[in-house]
C-alpha cells in the first residue's frame, strides 16, 4: 500500500469522477481542495485506491487487488495508524474484511438522496414558522465568526473560515433576528455538493431546518451546482427533511463503517 504523491491525484480523480456512486467529500480530497491523504496499491499505475478526508470520512474504489485490501486491514483495523479519531467508510464498495462478523458493531446503514429542480419548486414552500419571521443571509466576513460561535462548521471540512465563504455556498437562516440555523456544501467536486445542515436546539421543529435547506437548494441551482444529500437511515429527522424539500433516493441504502482509533 503506498501514499500517492499529490502531483498523481488528478489522474486519479479522472477515474473517480465516473464512479458511482461519486461522493464530494472524496473529490474534494483529489482535486486538492480539502485535505487527505491517498493510498493505492501501485503508485504508477494504480488499479485500486483509498481515499480517506482529513475529518475520516473515506472511500475505496477501482478494481479489487488482494494485497493491497489486506494492508488495508491492517492499517484500519490491527495497525489503526490513521490520524482522525475515527475513519467513516462509505462502503458502497466492500471490502472483504468489513464483511466479517467482528464489523458488525462497526456497521450502520446511510442512504443516498438527489434532487431536480423540477422537484424541488414543488416542495420549495412549508415549515411551521410564518415565511415573514425567517430571515436567510449569505455568509460572509460579517458574520462568519457567529457561524463559527453558534456551529463550530467553518473549518469542519474546509482549511479557513475564508475557504468556507469562498465556497461553502453558506446561508444562515435569522429567526426574528437571531441566526438560528445553517446549511452549507461540505465540500464540492465535480459540481456536485454536499450538504450539511444545522438548526439551534431552542429552533427546532419550526420549520429553520426546511427554509435553510430550500434557501441553500435554490442557491445551488442558481449557480448550476448539484446538491446532494446523505444520511444515516436510522436518521429520522435527516431523512424527512431531505424528503420534505424534494430529494428522492438516488439509490439502494448501503452499508457505512465507523472505525474508532481507539
Amino acid at each position: 500500500m503506498y501514499e500517492l504523491e499529490h502531483g498523481r491525484y488528478q489522474a486519479l480523480y479522472e477515474r473517480y469522477k465516473s464512479s458511482e456512486p461519486f461522493f464530494p467529500l472524496i473529490g474534494a480530497v483529489l482535486l486538492k481542495q480539502q485535505d487527505g491523504v491517498v493510498y493505492v496499491d501501485d503508485p504508477t499505475t494504480p488499479q485500486q485506491a483509498y481515499v480517506e478526508h482529513a475529518f475520516g470520512f473515506a472511500q475505496m474504489f477501482g478494481q479489487k487487488v488482494a494485497t493491497f485490501e489486506s494492508a488495508l486491514e491492517r492499517y484500519l483495523l490491527v495497525e489503526r495508524r490513521f490520524a482522525v479519531p475515527k475513519v467513516r467508510f462509505y462502503a458502497t464498495y466492500l471490502p472483504d474484511f468489513l464483511g466479517s462478523p467482528r464489523c458488525n458493531d462497526m456497521r450502520s446503514v446511510r442512504q443516498r438522496f438527489s434532487i431536480t429542480p423540477e422537484r424541488f419548486a414543488g416542495h420549495r414552500s412549508g415549515g411551521s414558522l410564518p415565511t415573514e419571521a425567517l430571515k436567510a443571509v449569505i455568509v460572509n466576513a460579517h458574520n462568519i465568526a457567529e457561524v463559527e460561535r453558534l456551529f463550530g462548521v467553518t473549518t469542519r471540512f474546509w482549511r479557513s473560515p475564508e475557504d468556507f465563504i469562498g465556497k461553502a455556498n453558506a446561508v444562515a437562516v435569522l429567526s426574528h433576528g437571531s441566526m438560528a440555523g445553517v446549511c452549507y456544501a461540505a465540500a464540492e467536486a465535480g459540481r456536485r455538493v454536499e450538504i450539511d445542515v444545522l438548526t439551534l436546539p431552542e429552533f427546532r421543529k419550526l420549520g429553520v431546518g426546511r427554509f435553510a435547506v430550500t434557501q441553500f437548494v435554490e442557491r445551488c441551482f442558481s449557480r448550476s451546482l448539484q446538491p446532494v444529500w446523505d444520511c444515516f437511515t436510522n436518521n429520522a429527522g435527516s431523512m424527512n427533511l431531505s424528503r420534505a424539500v424534494g430529494f428522492t433516493a438516488a439509490s439502494d441504502p448501503y452499508p457505512f463503517f465507523t472505525i474508532n482509533k481507539s
